[in-house]
């Protein structure tokens, strides 16, 4: 179980392994004898995660497949830091995407996929705008 904290009305990672992640809703008290499994929610693909929002929606299957579509889907969301998590272990893009992401001035940390739910519930814990696009293979 990952829950450090949980902020009202986002997102935040529960638990994961290399194969999926378990979200909180917004809104709910799974501290309370009332929780049931509709407090959470499996993601077991390709998922962007912002707040209260998911979509997993024409986003690639692998982390090899990150592009610069992937840059612009999470540009959709008015994020201060972006979170990649690569799957089981830490990886980059190629050379051009670094470059567009620099030029583009956005903050982008790639990790490891259980690092990214780590960092998203903590930044989420301090009210920051983070945006966190996980990958499972």
């Amino acid at each position: 179980m990952l829950q450090i904290e949980t902020i009202s009305d986002a997102y935040s990672f529960y638990s994961y392994d290399e194969h999926s992640a378990r979200l909180i809703k917004p809104n709910r008290n799974i501290n309370s004898t009332e929780s049931s499994e509709d407090d959470f929610l499996t993601l077991e693909s390709t998922s962007l995660v912002f707040k209260d929002q998911y979509t997993q929606s024409h986003l690639p299957e692998q982390f090899k497949q990150f592009n610069l579509q992937c840059i612009e889907a999470l540009q959709q969301y008015d994020a201060d830091i972006y979170l990649i998590g690569t799957g089981a272990t830490t990886c980059f893009p190629e050379k051009e995407i670094l470059q567009s992401i620099q030029h583009r001035k956005l903050a982008i940390d790639f990790m490891d996929t259980g690092a990214a739910c780590r960092t998203f519930n903590i930044l989420t814990s301090e009210f920051r705008k983070v945006a966190v696009l996980l990958f499972f293979k």
